[in-house]
């Protein structure tokens, strides 16, 4: 129940709060995540500094679902290890026109895939409620 219920607002939502670490410090950012069961992707340019980030220290933070249009609103919260992607296939590769602020296309040299590998998901049905949790 609860794995459906966690599909059920990666499906509605794409767009999420992305947490790397720089400096000892968490960094926050909205970023367009792509699904592939329980597994996000992001992409972005290997220029960025969430790439720096994750090259030192693999561990990221994900909130999806929440958009404040209500304070009772579900959302999922997901504990990562990121890996990236440098040289992904045309398969594997994301791409909207939303993208196109920052790369030129899905065959830029500088795009790059972020895969989050999740450690820990969380599921909230309300604000304020107690996460309940399952461990991959």
């Amino acid at each position: 129940m609860i794995q459906e219920n966690i599909m059920k607002v990666l499906k509605a939502k794409q767009l999420g709060l992305f947490t790397t670490i720089r400096e000892d410090f968490p960094h926050s950012c909205f970023m367009i995540f792509f699904f592939k069961g329980l597994t996000p992707y992001i992409a972005t340019s290997k220029n960025s500094q969430k790439v720096d980030d994750i090259k030192n220290n693999p561990n990221v933070h994900i909130l999806l679902g929440h958009d404040g249009d209500r304070l009772d609103d579900n959302f999922v919260e997901m504990f990562a290890k990121a890996v990236i992607i440098e040289n992904a296939s045309s398969e594997e590769k994301v791409w909207t026109e939303e993208l196109s602020r920052w790369l030129e296309g899905p065959d830029d040299p500088n795009y790059v895939l972020i895969q989050m590998n999740p450690v820990k998901i969380g599921y909230i049905e309300n604000a304020g409620d107690e996460p309940t949790f399952i461990s991959l």
